[in-house]
């Protein structure tokens, strides 16, 4: 694999990274809602996921690949319904809520879980990256060593761009107060709702 075919690879996997979908939909409603710490948390799972995702596709387990593509509809529509009782439960939270009022906390097993999970709902992400990152390899040897590279560099990039959505929506949430704050708390259960919209909506195969 040459340099070029590789920076082509990095600016591809960077715009890829860069639209929102419904991993972005968790961090972001979750930020919103209980700050940076939890936020983090979140990426956290979330990435731990995709990374399991990269490693299959890198280790050559096809089988796994196969395995989500014969069950896509169901798991896609798990995933959907999923971010929709957390979307619906964080609106339900705010109702009644008076202005100012301290957020329950989410502990972090329970962030890290919700984006463990959210990272597996959608079946397109894992039969994407097996056709995606396949592309990138150069003529000749060491496709193997290759494959690892470009999982390792999606993972990165991945993680990166998650760490930048969450830090940013937490930022927004410091800069509120009030009764603004409260309206971003509903805000992001109204993100999360999206989510499930597009997991539904997108995941086509």
């Amino acid at each position: 694999m040459s340099l070029e075919l590789y920076l082509v690879f990095v600016v591809a996997t960077a715009l890829l990274i860069a639209t929102p979908g419904p991993n972005v939909a968790l961090i972001v409603g979750t930020s919103l809602t209980h700050g940076a710490r939890t936020g983090l948390t979140a990426v956290a799972g979330v990435n731990v996921g995709v990374v399991i995702q990269l490693a299959v596709v890198a280790a050559g387990l096809s089988w796994i690949v196969d395995l989500f593509a014969l069950h896509f509809d169901v798991i896609r529509f798990v995933g959907a319904a999923y971010l929709l009782f957390l979307g619906i439960q964080t609106l339900w939270k705010t109702r009644g809520a008076v202005a100012g009022a301290p957020v329950a906390p989410l502990s972090a097993n329970r962030a890290f879980g919700r984006g463990l999970a959210v990272a597996f709902a959608n079946p397109k992400t894992l039969i994407f990256q097996a056709a995606f990152l396949p592309q990138f390899l150069g003529n000749g040897q060491g496709g193997t060593a290759q494959l690892w590279v470009l999982a390792a560099t999606f993972g990165i990039i991945a993680a990166a761009g998650d760490v930048l959505w969450a830090l940013g929506a937490a930022r927004a949430r410091a800069a509120l107060s009030g009764r603004v704050q409260l309206i971003a708390d509903r805000v992001s259960g109204a993100i999360l709702i999206a989510g499930a919209g597009v997991l539904l909506a997108a995941s086509r195969r």
